[in-house]
């Protein structure tokens, strides 16, 4: 969600991915004398950031499942404060992929969904064989 203060994006990563994996859509863009991080493909602009958080805000859950997701949104910042282990929990196996299919081409949308099915079966229950 590119939170200022919380990414690692940063020259010195820009650098590190310019030495070892040659990936040209991201490596560092010198103007004069500034440097210019282009945006991943994964990073959304303000505007997609603003329609998930009111998406979030929008949510009604059940008692007892993640009641506090639509407290926790602060529309005015983009952020998301106050979030507990459970809400954590719901957003990543659950939210995600709602969240972000329409927003992301679908390599990205991909593998966001791996990502919540991962953290979906290692937090089940029972192990599935």
């Amino acid at each position: 969600m590119d939170i200022k203060g919380k990414t690692k994006d940063n020259i010195k990563a820009r650098m590190y991915i310019t030495l070892f994996y040659h990936r040209k859509s991201i490596e560092v863009v010198y103007v004069g004398s500034r440097v210019a991080k282009p945006k991943a493909s994964f990073v959304l602009d303000k505007n997609n950031q603003l329609l998930v958080y009111q998406w979030l805000k929008s949510l009604c859950f059940s008692h007892g499942r993640a009641l506090n997701i639509p407290r926790i949104v602060n529309l005015v910042d983009y952020i998301l404060y106050g979030m507990k282990s459970y809400d954590c929990h719901v957003f990543m196996q659950t939210l995600i992929p709602l969240a972000y299919q329409d927003l992301f081409p679908n390599g990205i949308c991909d593998a966001l969904m791996k990502i919540s099915h991962f953290f979906r079966d290692i937090c089940f229950n029972k192990l599935q064989t």
